[in-house]
């Protein structure tokens, strides 16, 4: 049903605005204030789960599970970061059999070659162009739901340069992405050529680094993406919050003047379902 929703909203005009998570808590508050769809980002959601950078360092099975607990709890859709599929053309099989099995919608594969790390960082190594298209076609041949969307990743720009960012979209295109991304874009430019020039929807990633690379959804709209995920937008937010807050308790010994600012009990209380909770045992008598 979930999966019906995104393929409808792929197919309706506008650009679907998907905001990143790295937990539950997270997920249930994208759903709250309502946007159509949530976004599970893997850089994130490593950090939530170890404490530690995206290096390759979790499992497809910690991933699962992790995106499972997010579906679960959503009755929107969710797209999930599912790295370079784990490994080679039989991993990336079952990476999409059980991303889809966990409730996700769409997933994303990268062109980067094992250990991945996050696509900001320097050294990234990739695997080749027709490697990178097999596991596509893998990919698309081994979801069981049609609506279950393929999003081929590449992470070529700040390694080998635009114009080979742009090959690699049109190949992964060709292999039968539903969806393709080009991560680390460097300007307007560079986005517009990439929608005009791929035959497949484009996904943009907002990943906030300079106050010249923030562009509003209606402009992102305008230069022809279809989707937008805001990465790491509220785990980034929500460090930074959560480190003044420990900064004024550390310093005064109180958090009293930080009361105003903290979400009230009950609200939280609805925000994880405890409402729906009340409700389910009052209808179980």
């Amino acid at each position: 049903m979930k999966k019906r929703k995104l393929r409808e909203l792929m197919d309706k005009p506008g650009i679907i605005v998907a905001p990143g998570v790295c937990d539950a808590i997270g997920a249930r508050l994208v759903e709250k204030v309502g946007f159509d769809v949530c976004y599970m980002t893997g850089n994130g959601a490593v950090a939530s789960m170890m404490g530690k950078p995206d290096i390759g360092v979790a499992t497809m099975t910690e991933m699962v599970q992790r995106a499972h607990n997010l579906a679960a709890c959503i009755n929107i859709p969710l797209i999930s970061d599912a790295d370079n599929g784990y490994g080679g053309l039989n991993n990336v099989k079952r990476t999409v059999e059980e991303f889809e099995a966990a409730g996700v919608s769409a997933i994303h594969i990268e062109d980067q070659a094992s250990p991945k790390k996050c696509g900001a960082m320097e050294g990234l190594k990739l695997v080749s162009i027709e490697e990178m298209s097999e596991k596509i076609r893998i990919a698309v041949k081994a979801r069981k739901d049609p609506d279950f969307l393929i999003i081929a990743r590449s992470d070529s720009r700040k390694v080998l340069g635009f114009e080979e960012s742009l090959r690699r979209a049109r190949a992964f295109a060709e292999a039968g992405a539903d969806v393709v991304y080009v991560e680390m874009l460097e300007s307007r430019e560079e986005i517009l050529k990439l929608t005009t020039s791929v035959d497949a929807p484009v996904l943009y990633d907002m990943l906030e680094m300079s106050t010249e690379n923030i562009y509003s959804n209606q402009e992102l709209q305008d230069l022809g993406v279809k989707i937008v995920i805001y990465c790491l937008s509220t785990t980034l937010y929500a460090a930074n919050k959560v480190k003044e807050m420990l900064e004024v308790l550390k310093q005064t010994g109180t958090t009293r003047s930080l009361f105003e600012e903290m979400m009230p009990l009950h609200d939280y209380e609805k925000v994880i379902g405890l409402t729906e909770e009340n409700n389910i045992r009052q209808l179980l008598g």
